[in-house]
């Protein structure tokens, strides 16, 4: 007799009224995640349309009055209401023209000297000084400059341009005049300075995208190091030429650094040694005190027009870096390659047939020593250009530690701002910078974070979230005292669709917050890119909703990463100082309520680094060094934590 085999009855398909609930459950946390992320996408937008509109409805009356002669007229007179932005395009677009003279050709050089002569050991540190000058916030730059700088431009620098260049015709033009301290020329070299960390950092990533083919095929011509490496300049051009236009972005868009040195002179001069305006350093000394409606909106016809073209750089220079970058892309091993190798077919080919044309008729080195001497110049060029780069910042930093340890001391944390000759420091102001970073990262960090795990998780290819990102790349790269003024409309002005909360805590913090979402969003995205697939699959596979797997599987393994884009965006804000002149405006008093006037540490730095007390100076340098240490500390955390993550991932 056959054995009886227990066979479990089939599970019934209908669910039951428990089962049924759960289902449920799983899909409204579902649809609530996705549109929760959908809104920090949307948010993001909506920040930049919201920039926009701010800006348009407050320059109308002005654009309508003025119209496009607003840009040509050279008059500037806001006692007759009579307004002209002719002097502040031309100092804006020489200064950052200087700026890029001289600090292309420098970044460009410490890139190849860190993607191709550095040992692996060295180009790590080097990098991260280099990035460092990036870190240093604006406010020390300027105040380095009227310190140190001005004083050796006036007693060497000056007069030595005026002995050479001076003696050229008509290019003499440009240095002559009486040699002022406070200068375009002062202007130039301090953002040539903030420049160079910008583009150096994004040529050296366009230079790692170049494909091996390049650099192999110009060798196995007979090319030098040289030659090669002109041969890998040609292939990332457009991505360079890309971070030239980032640099040129930031130069155009600096405010406190160049409000500090320029000279703010409201005259044109075509002498570099005479001084200017730009149309950032206008909006921070007079946006705050304009005292009639059509000063108002003269301003914030200008600020649109810095929006502009920022904007417009940005774009450009962002498309031109990722254009790069994906033509560099290797695709796997496997189909689509050729001998088994891990570069596209065609691409790879066409490398390098470009490379042995450019270079079939150079002399090769080992036949023509000229070749081999103009090699050994050119590298030498190279490390010095990333040697010059951190003896900049060896000399900012060391001048800063110099002044501001004499000046620091235990009233310096435990008392307020004062009268030079009592007992003073900036407690409340430390204590302010805090609480404004600390509210500024309530707003930012859920928003930024949302758009970030939007554009990961749930964006597919298409228009829209292209434009996301786009949108999110030029958020990262739009002046801060644009968003001063953004913040200052919306929340702090009387009058219009503002809050009307007049200068306070709330008008700073949510500047920050601004300047805040664009780096979180942009670093959640790639965290969570680097999160493998598989688990994701894993947690779908054990039945996990796509809420549970975000929240539970994709961003624990994310964590660190998300956290570096908080501390960056941190870093970024500590040490901003335009975005708070006419919003938070400052205090020295100890204020804990952010409806009220509220105290920043960047805020009082630059308050004292422009008097005549020896004292008040004295705590500038205090405060600035207390400054620098926290952002270097935080920076030097990002780097540890990034370092860690990539092992993590070899």
């Amino acid at each position: 007799m056959a054995e009886q085999l227990n066979i479990p009855a089939p599970m019934s398909t209908q669910a039951g009224p428990a089962e049924s609930t759960r289902v449920q459950v799983r899909r409204t946390l579902d649809s609530l995640m996705y549109g929760l992320s959908s809104g920090g996408a949307l948010g993001v937008v909506g920040l930049l349309v919201a920039l926009a509109f701010v800006l348009v409805a407050g320059a109308l009356p002005a654009m309508k009055q003025f119209g496009f002669g607003f840009l040509t007229s050279q008059n500037w007179d806001p006692v007759q209401k009579d307004f002209g932005a002719l002097p502040f395009v031309y100092g804006t677009f020489i200064t950052a023209a200087l700026a890029l003279l001289i600090a292309v050709p420098m970044s460009i050089g410490a890139a190849l000297f860190l993607t191709r002569i550095a040992p692996k050991w060295l180009s790590g540190p080097v990098s991260f000084l280099i990035e460092l000058l990036a870190a240093i916030p604006s406010i020390v730059y300027g105040f380095w400059g009227v310190a140190w700088l001005i004083p050796f431009l006036q007693a060497y620098g000056f007069p030595a341009l005026k002995a050479t260049i001076g003696q050229i015709p008509f290019v003499g033009e440009l240095v002559s005049g009486a040699a002022y301290g406070n200068s375009v020329m002062a202007s130039g070299i301090v953002l040539a300075i903030m420049v160079m960390p910008i583009i150096t950092a994004v040529s050296r990533d366009v230079l790692l995208t170049v494909p091996k083919d390049i650099e192999e095929g110009a060798y196995a011509l007979g090319a030098t190091w040289w030659q090669s490496a002109l041969a890998i300049l040609n292939f990332g051009k457009l991505g360079i030429f890309g971070a030239i236009i980032l640099g040129f972005a930031r130069a155009i868009g600096e405010t406190m650094a160049v409000t500090m040195v320029i000279g703010n002179s409201n005259d044109m001069h075509l002498s570099l040694l005479a001084p200017g305006q730009t149309m950032a350093s206008l909006l921070a000394n007079e946006f705050q005190n304009a005292d009639n409606p059509m000063y108002v909106h003269a301003l914030v016809y200008l600020a649109l027009v810095l929006l502009v073209q920022t904007v417009a750089l940005n774009g450009i220079a962002r498309v031109l870096v990722v254009r790069v970058q994906n033509a560099g892309k290797y695709k796997p091993k496997g189909k689509g390659t050729a001998n088994g190798s891990a570069e596209p077919v065609g691409q790879s080919a066409v490398a390098a047939n470009a490379a042995a044309a450019q270079l079939r008729d150079i002399p090769i080195a080992k036949i023509n020593y000229f070749v081999r001497y103009v090699n050994v110049v050119f590298k030498g060029l190279c490390i010095a250009a990333a040697t010059v780069a951190i003896a900049f910042l060896v000399m900012i930093f060391g001048y800063v530690l110099f002044k501001g340890m004499s000046s620091l001391s235990w009233d310096f944390f435990t008392k307020n701002p004062g009268a030079a000759d009592s007992a003073i420091g900036m407690k409340n102001c430390i204590i302010g910078t805090i609480i404004l970073v600390g509210l500024a990262s309530l707003i930012g960090v859920p928003l930024g974070m949302l758009c970030g795990i939007y554009l990961s998780e749930y964006a597919k290819k298409s228009w829209f979230n292209d434009v996301v990102r786009m949108i999110v790349d030029v958020l990262a790269g739009t002046p801060s005292i644009i968003v001063g003024v953004l913040a200052y409309e919306l929340v702090i002005s009387k009058s219009g669709f503002s809050l009307g909360l007049g200068p306070s805590g709330w008008g700073g913090a949510m500047a920050l917050a601004f300047l805040m979402v664009p780096i979180i969003a942009r670093t959640t995205e790639e965290m969570l890119h680097l999160v493998p697939d598989s688990y994701r699959e894993a947690s779908a596979a054990l039945g996990g909703a796509k809420y549970q797997t975000i929240l539970l599987v994709v961003l624990p393994a994310a964590t660190s990463g998300i956290v570096t884009g908080v501390m960056l965006s941190i870093a970024r804000v500590a040490g901003e100082t335009a975005p708070l002149i006419f919003t938070a405006l400052g205090s020295d008093q100890d204020v804990y309520d952010p409806s009220k006037p509220f105290p920043a540490l960047t805020l009082k730095i630059y308050q004292y680094a422009q008097s005549a007390e020896d004292k008040w100076i004295q705590q500038a340098w205090a405060g600035m060094l207390v400054l620098i240490i926290m952002i270097t500390l935080l920076s030097a955390a990002v780097r540890y934590v990034t370092r860690s993550k990539k092992k993590a991932r070899v």
